[in-house]
């Protein structure tokens, strides 16, 4: 028996680690021992592995993948340490040069071949072992999901995308339904099914793939089903886990709190003879006697939480990479509206494929289809005032369409993958305006709602109230309501307003050649630059201790 380690770097991510997921269903079928981390693991438990496999993902997130390589490699050796995953598929050989004799697994593992077995087993098709992700107390927001593949690749082979890179190839899967049966059988139902395809409407079979969604209760009238009774799940990998000296000490915690969670006023005086005293173990923190009670008592707790989750709760799919406006065509959007689809993601990466784009979102809406979430590239070849004119046709045919439930913009920056940070900045961008498209975000949860009042408080009326945003101070654009009030943007306004175009220009180099804001005016500028430069000193906080003395500054009382 081998004993497997898989790590995750310590970055913050909202998906758990499918290639990680499906490596753990291939060795714990050879009957090995696996267990997950994620970040830095002590280095006296680390000894006992046989080999450790480190995934990575965002190729911003370089130093930090490097950094953990580094780790492992230093107390386990470099022959144990595999690494794969999507940074270290799109650039190996920054992982090479950094870490020379690295062994990286590149792409999809369709093979166990490459990590020296004989089965032949496709690692990439088995199912998820979400039983991992009870190994660390870290919570993925989406954990509760399916995650699958109905097809690899993508024909496209944009510019901007990795997915030439990481799926080569296009091709079906032939286990959808296989995938998601394996999974109900080990851990019950998830809640939502996520579909990972890059562009699934290229699919041939696509007919087939969705009747195979509607029969496995993810159809627009059959997407109800009974909550899961997770209990279940947790005792069973409880119980394997003490027989097997493996740490249990995140379940526990997770089990812990559905027993503290669960309301007095559902349940009967029997049950609460029942699980009062198991409660009562828990609050005392008397770990060995909750043992022997969850031990002695597991079928009644399975049964209880049987009919504790009687309710029924609605299932979704969610093709999570977007659909590809261009294929859509009256046959595929009557093919989607059969199933819960909620929301439609589609790609609106460029104003040029405006056309192709509003015809999707009027085949969609006429099909019923009446939940939207798009995806808005920006910071590639785009202009600035691009992704606000792609915002606004958004909201405009909201309007247009009343009948339309929900529709979510989401703006995404683009990154360079040959970079191995956030600082690229497209050719027709800047940092400053980069910068306030973040904060502008970060107030909003990172999207914009189809409502006219918000997007015109969060973007501006025009292309020209937008620009204005983009340049005001970063407190003004997080605090509006507070400079406004103050008068402070009113001010800003109305000297931004007396530059020129060219002075408007020279004060977006300034802002964006400094790393803060408060510093641009440590140089000598022109009178009327070191005049507006004069608000972008005045934060929040400064205000808010002597509001009196910043605004007797700025000549404004």
């Amino acid at each position: 028996m081998e004993r497997i380690l898989l790590v995750e770097p310590n970055y913050k991510n909202k998906y758990p680690p499918i290639g990680l997921m499906k490596i753990s269903t291939y060795y714990k079928s050879k009957g090995d021992f696996v267990q997950f981390h994620k970040g830095l693991l002590p280095s006296a438990d680390i000894a006992s592995f046989d080999r450790i496999f480190v995934t990575t993902l965002f190729t911003f997130d370089f130093d930090m993948c490097v950094e953990t390589i580094r780790y492992y490699i230093a107390i386990a050796g470099i022959k144990k340490v595999f690494v794969g995953g999507i940074a270290a598929t799109i650039i190996p050989n920054q992982f090479e040069a950094a870490i020379p004799g690295i062994h990286i697994l590149k792409g999809q593992l369709t093979s166990s071949n490459a990590l020296g077995y004989n089965d032949d087993v496709n690692i990439d098709i088995l199912e998820l072992d979400y039983d991992i992700l009870w190994d660390i107390p870290y919570d993925y927001p989406a954990a509760d999901s399916y995650f699958i593949y109905t097809s690899r690749g993508c024909p496209r082979k944009c510019s901007f995308c990795a997915v030439k890179t990481l799926e080569p190839t296009f091709y079906e899967c032939q286990n959808v339904k296989e995938q998601i049966e394996r999974v109900d059988a080990r851990f019950g139902k998830k809640k939502n099914l996520l579909i990972m395809d890059n562009n699934i409407l290229f699919a041939p079979h696509l007919a087939e793939t969705i009747q195979i969604l509607v029969n496995l209760g993810f159809g627009v009238a059959n997407n109800s089903t009974k909550k899961n009774n997770e209990m279940s799940a947790m005792i069973r990998s409880l119980y394997e886990r003490r027989k097997i000296g493996k740490s249990y000490i995140h379940l526990l915690q997770r089990i812990k709190r559905v027993l503290t969670n669960i309301k007095e006023t559902r349940i009967s005086n029997a049950d609460k003879e029942k699980l009062n005293p198991i409660q009562q173990l828990i609050l005392d923190n008397k770990d060995s006697e909750l043992l022997t009670q969850l031990h002695e008592q597991h079928q009644y707790l399975i049964d209880f939480f049987e009919r504790y989750n009687y309710h029924k709760i609605k299932r979704y799919v969610d093709f999570n990479q977007g659909l590809d406006a261009r294929l859509f065509t009256l046959g595929k959007a009557q093919l989607l509206s059969q199933i819960a689809l909620k929301p439609c993601r589609i790609a609106f990466d460029d104003i040029n494929t405006q056309e192709e784009y509003l015809s999707a979102m009027s085949l969609a809406v006429n099909s019923g289809i009446l939940h939207f979430s798009n995806y808005l590239l920006f910071n590639y070849k785009d202009d600035p005032k691009d992704l606000w004119n792609r915002l606004f046709l958004n909201v405009d045919f909201c309007n247009k369409h009343p009948e339309i439930k929900s529709l979510f913009s989401f703006p995404m920056k683009y990154a360079s993958i040959e970079y191995t940070d956030r600082s690229y900045i497209g050719a027709l961008w800047n940092k400053k305006y980069l910068k306030s498209i973040n904060v502008i975000l970060n107030v909003t949860s990172g999207v914009v709602a189809k409502e006219n009042d918000f997007f015109f408080r969060a973007f501006g009326r025009n292309v020209d109230e937008y620009l204005e945003i983009l340049t005001m101070p970063d407190d003004y654009i997080r605090y509006r309501d507070y400079f406004e009030k103050n008068g402070l943007i009113q001010h800003w306004t109305e000297e931004y307003r007396k530059l020129t175009y060219e002075q408007r220009g020279e004060l977006i180099e300034i802002l964006s050649a400094v790393s803060t804001e408060t510093t641009a005016i440590e140089r000598k500028h022109s009178a009327e630059l070191n005049r507006i430069l004069l608000f972008y000193t005045i934060k929040k906080n400064k205000m808010e201790q002597a509001g009196s003395y910043y605004l007797q500054r700025l000549g404004t009382k």
